[in-house]
């Protein structure tokens, strides 16, 4: 497997739950078109089209893999549906994972996150909401920060270096913003809503940043989340740092090669 599907599934478990088999899948489409993305010629102006379809996968596939580990409840429900014999795959489905819904919040947080007259509707659940972030990342990213520096790591580390530059909070709101402007850049490429040519969009330049931004995202998001107290399967923070840290040098070599 590649080493950024590990970091994002983390520890596999030998038990033949439900959880189990649908991590198995994830992982294995993270690595794959991790494989295929880092191995494609985006030079080339034909197989340059290919990169926003596979970044969006592996964009996708992590996220979900990240609320199975956080909230399962959500994506074991898709699961089960799925899993039924009424299940049509020509029909829209009611249950389907939303990008705006289940990862980014598809409402306005109340100002006060936990003010006491708050209905419990409001306490959006998605992996990215500003409740999800209050409970679990901004503290993960606190926890996160506090191993690095205790270690005294990451001296040569680019990704770290930049996570030090930031506080809880805007950390998660970059994430956040990153998260959206990403899916909705690889989605225009999926979709082809382009009427003008769309090489002059996705140049080499674009696309090669792009898909730099996306790797670092879930490189950042898949090593907090190993520093979340109530995440599943998660590796030690030794693991999970060591993981992080060939991802980066993964990417940065593979920067080099496609100049």
């Amino acid at each position: 497997m590649h080493p950024i599907s590990k970091l994002i599934c983390g520890q596999t478990s030998d038990d033949l739950s439900d959880i189990k088999q649908i991590s198995d899948r994830l992982n294995k489409t993270i690595s794959n078109f991790s494989e295929r993305l880092l191995a494609l010629e985006i030079k080339d102006n034909d197989n340059r089209l290919l990169a926003p379809f596979y970044a969006r996968s592996i964009l996708e596939a992590a996220c979900t893999a990240l609320l199975l580990r956080l909230d399962p409840f959500r994506v074991l429900s898709i699961y089960k549906v799925q899993s039924t014999t009424q299940y049509d795959i020509t029909k829209k489905s009611n249950v389907s994972l939303l990008w705006t819904g289940d990862i980014l919040a598809a409402n306005k947080p109340k100002d006060k996150l936990w003010h006491p007259e708050n209905k419990l509707t409001d306490l959006d659940r998605a992996l990215l909401s500003n409740y999800t972030g209050d409970l679990f990342w901004k503290q993960g990213f606190l926890k996160t920060l506090d191993y690095i520096n205790n270690q005294d790591l990451g001296l040569g580390s680019n990704w770290l270096n930049d996570l030090k530059e930031f506080d809880e909070n805007a950390f998660f709101e970059r994430s956040k913003t990153e998260s959206s402007k990403l899916y909705s850049a690889f989605s225009k490429g999926v979709h082809y809503e382009f009427l003008i040519e769309a090489n002059s969009v996705y140049d080499f330049t674009t696309v090669q940043n792009y898909v730099n931004r996306m790797f670092q995202l879930i490189a950042n998001l898949g090593l907090i989340s190993h520093f979340i107290g109530t995440m599943s399967s998660r590796f030690e923070k030794n693991v999970s740092l060591n993981l992080y840290l060939e991802i980066e040098e993964l990417i940065e070599e593979w920067s080099k090669i496609t100049v």
